[in-house]
């Protein structure tokens, strides 16, 4: 079977940039859980936020995730989940299973100064942002196999590090 890479961490921590850029490096496929939540739904995350709540949303998530990490693929593929797609105690029992699950680690402020920038539900201020990851931490650090500090790194040296990772854990058959 085929590798899948997963990457986690809060909004604004580059999972997506990190995930499309590693996918074209490798040649494998890339998907956006948030991408494939916004289609099936039709509407933006912050649309399905406003009209149908919070928990739809996260029922939806969990749905999109569970089904973009089953099936076989024939090529490896990198997948890039939502910040809070670890609160799903079915996603983090998946997590729990592969192998390949990357935390891509950022200080807050620049998680903040990110996520500030477009139309994320969650974001209303600094102090709500930093207790949203301080309560979401324990998950990440929890099912991830490997985290990269991608403090001060550009997109280019995340991968890097993520690549020399998948390298090392084909020699030892993880992947």
């Amino acid at each position: 079977m085929a590798p899948t890479v997963i990457l986690v961490g809060v909004m604004g921590s580059g999972k997506t940039a990190v995930g499309g850029y590693l996918a074209r490096e490798l040649g494998w496929e890339f998907i956006d859980t948030d991408l494939l939540v916004e289609k099936q739904a039709g509407k933006t995350i912050a649309e399905l936020f406003e009209s149908e709540g919070e928990e739809a949303f996260r029922e939806l998530e969990e749905r999109v995730v569970i089904d973009s990490l089953g099936g076989v693929s024939g090529r490896g593929r990198v997948v890039s989940l939502g910040g809070g797609a670890v609160t799903s105690d079915k996603v983090a029992s998946r997590l729990d299973k592969e192998p390949l699950v990357f935390l891509l680690d950022i200080d807050v402020e620049t998680a903040f100064r990110r996520s500030r920038t477009g139309t994320r539900p969650l974001v209303q201020d600094r102090a709500g942002f930093s207790r949203l990851l301080a309560a979401r931490q324990q998950a990440y650090t929890g099912h991830a196999k490997f985290i990269v500090d991608t403090r001060g790194k550009g997109i280019k040296v995340v991968a890097g590090e993520i690549i020399e990772v998948i390298g090392r854990s084909r020699g030892a058959g993880l992947a």
